[in-house]
């Protein structure tokens, strides 16, 4: 078991398995993900495929079209974590370990070699104590180290990749995905999922939306949508609420909801002390939403004469346009007026908020996965250096041969012996 582990643990192999990964996420990233069967139909025939191969039925045979849940792919991360892990506790540590000694013995290959005077020994100690080195000594030798937290750094990078592995995994057998649309002043539960994971587990929190309402800029275009959102307990009790926009989501535990789309659903008209709802169809015009509806007049609904307006909205300014039935522009009816000969009031807009309520338990282990590895990046930059002083003739302790080595920034660490020991020349 130890032999495969060194296998795993190995460098190549770990390189190879984040090539492949590399390439895969590459590909996940070109072919669209979670589409429909009849999507990937039309755009990835069998005549003439793709590079030759890449077909619908190809796709849904290795599952590209998910394929961040595939469990071939959640087994690369799996092995990748493990040759981490290996390397971890086969590599890093006793590297760490070793590091932590007190090692008076003098490597063969050194970056530096220098030689002072016996009777500058004191102030040569003080000025590298000065310089962040702790000393050790054994005898007539000293030895002397700094950076060992360099040599933490990669057990903190491989610590960071572990964690945002972890998230992926999470992310890909407990999170869900779906889409809702929610009329105005509505409570609902999730229940329109579009992507659900197999271990995924499905929030009944309770939703209301509020308020929706649309930002224009002068010309009339669409500056920002927003909508005015509550999070309910079981008593139906307010706990959160909070106006979300495009790029603003309300985030509440596990649960994330984006503003994503709108729709109108219906109208609101009052008729003296009694007040109905008529829907609306919604059509588009030249990339443009329209929506109409018929509002028939009251005193007209006899076989033979059955009048009234079509009612149309192309814009959420609060306002519509009236048409007789020859098609005829008949009036512009703003929120708060009446129209069909003053008999109808119209009294509100309902419209429908479209939201997208994510969870994705794995979020915060790969936030946690990236901090590590920016933490550990900078880390990995400090020098772990090392000197040795030995004499160069034990009885008279002439002179004293300084030696040095580090792991980095040798000419740094070249500079800094040298600013050292010029004075004591």
């Amino acid at each position: 078991m130890k032999k495969v582990l060194r296998v795993i643990a190995d460098l190549k192999f770990a390189i190879s398995l984040l090539v492949i990964i590399s390439v895969t996420i590459t590909i996940g990233s070109i072919i669209e993900q979670d589409q429909t069967l009849e999507y990937y139909k039309e755009n990835y025939p069998e005549i003439r495929p793709l590079f030759g191969f890449l077909t619908w039925k190809f796709i849904d045979f290795i599952g590209i079209d998910h394929l961040y849940r595939t469990i071939w792919f959640i087994a690369l991360l799996i092995i990748f974590g493990t040759s981490l892990i290996s390397c971890t506790f086969l590599q890093q540590f006793p590297t760490l370990k070793f590091s932590r000694r007190c090692n008076f013995f003098v490597k063969k290959k050194l970056d530096i070699e220098t030689l002072i005077n016996q009777e500058n020994l004191g102030k040569f100690i003080n000025k590298i104590i000065n310089q962040g080195y702790y000393i050790y000594q054994q005898k007539t030798n000293f030895y002397a180290t700094k950076g060992i937290i360099g040599r933490v750094a990669p057990v903190f990078v491989h610590l960071s990749i572990l964690l945002i592995l972890f998230g992926s995994i999470i992310a890909a057998l407990c999170g869900f995905n779906a889409q809702e649309l929610i009329p105005k002043s509505e409570i609902i539960h999730i229940q329109n999922t579009v992507i659900a994971a197999p271990l995924s587990r499905f929030s009944q929190q309770s939703i209301r939306v509020n308020d929706f309402w649309i930002n224009y800029y002068k010309d009339s275009k669409i500056k920002q949508f927003y909508s005015n959102i509550s999070i309910l307990n079981d008593n139906g009790l307010e706990i959160l609420n909070k106006t979300i926009s495009v790029n603003q989501p309300l985030i509440y535990k596990n649960l994330t909801l984006y503003q994503t789309d709108w729709t109108f659903v219906g109208l609101r008209f009052q008729e003296t002390n009694k007040s109905f709802q008529i829907p609306v169809i919604l059509t588009k015009n030249m990339g443009n939403k329209v929506w109409f509806s018929w509002l028939p007049f009251k005193s007209s609904f006899t076989k033979e004469n059955f009048l009234g307006e079509t009612l149309l909205i192309n814009n959420y300014k609060e306002n519509i346009l009236t048409y007789d039935l020859k098609g005829n522009l008949m009036n512009e009816v703003d929120k708060n007026e009446k129209v069909i000969e003053n008999h109808y009031e119209l009294i509100d807009f309902i419209s429908s908020t479209g939201l997208q309520i994510k969870s994705d338990p794995g979020t915060i282990f790969i936030y946690f996965g990236f901090g590590f590895l920016m933490l550990s990046t900078f880390l990995s930059y400090l020098s772990f250096s090392q000197i040795w002083g030995i004499f160069d003739d034990l009885k008279n302790k002439k002179n004293l041969i300084v030696l040095g080595k580090t792991s980095r920034s040798k000419f740094s660490f070249d500079t800094e012996i040298f600013k050292i020991t010029k004075d004591l020349n």
